[in-house]
């Protein structure tokens, strides 16, 4: 063996150690995260997104990918879907009647008229926001995707939700909910990770009131779709 690989095998030594000294912190430092959600009542929302957003790092886009928004018996399933910018979602109809799914919001607007079956393309969502989801034919039907540029996010049930091996850091951490005023829509809440086992993080969530009799469940912006539709003001 010639006295240059000897120095090789030297050098690349330590660097292979650093290296995998490197992966072995970063695995430790990684940590648990309870998030649990309250509203004004002290209540936990039946459902909610949390997106965490680090304050000092860019996240990478990942690769897009195909969600399902199906409808069954008259509804949206899901009605609440967390998306990443630029992923796709199908919508199928199960059922055996004709839907005629729309959105008039901003970070997407489309029609998908009258059918039944299989669209024969996903829709693909390229901005971030919220976007509320209609049928032209049935007003009770209602859905809200949010399309993410967050690198972290989940549907959080019955007010809490454990997210697993959050990097230590500062985030903003933003819940969303359909009953959640324009005004507070996403609110975002300063969030330091510190780098230990587990964290726990406990976040309010402002939400208007639940309209009565047939507008029950029904957002504003779906109040307005349903007025303009009707030809109302």
């Amino acid at each position: 063996m010639s006295s240059q690989q000897v120095r090789s095998r030297r050098i690349a030594s330590p660097l292979l150690a650093c290296a995998i000294g490197s992966l072995v912190a970063a695995s430790a430092a990684a940590v648990d995260v309870t998030v649990t959600l309250h509203d004004d009542t002290g209540a936990a929302p039946q459902q909610a997104i949390v997106a965490f957003y680090p304050r000092h790092a860019a996240a990478l886009a990942p690769a897009p990918l195909e969600h399902r928004m199906d409808q069954v018996d008259k509804q949206f399933v899901p009605r609440l879907l967390a998306i990443h910018v630029g992923d796709r979602v199908n919508f199928p109809n199960s059922d055996n009647i004709r839907h005629h799914v729309y959105s008039f919001s901003p970070a997407h607007k489309f029609e998908l008229p009258l059918y039944r079956g299989i669209p024969s393309a996903p829709v693909q969502f390229d901005t971030a926001g919220k976007v509320v989801l209609g049928c032209n034919i049935h007003d009770r039907m209602s859905a809200h995707i949010y399309v993410l540029d967050a690198p972290l996010f989940a549907l959080v049930e019955a007010g809490r939700h454990t997210f697993t091996a959050v990097a230590p850091g500062d985030y903003e951490v933003a819940v969303f909910h359909p009953r959640q005023p324009d005004s507070a829509d996403g609110a975002r809440h300063a969030v330091t990770i510190a780098a230990q086992a587990t964290q726990s993080v406990d976040l309010g969530v402002a939400l208007a009131p639940v309209a009565a009799a047939d507008d029950a469940g029904l957002s504003p912006l779906e109040l307005k779709f349903k007025a303009l539709r009707r030809g109302t003001p």
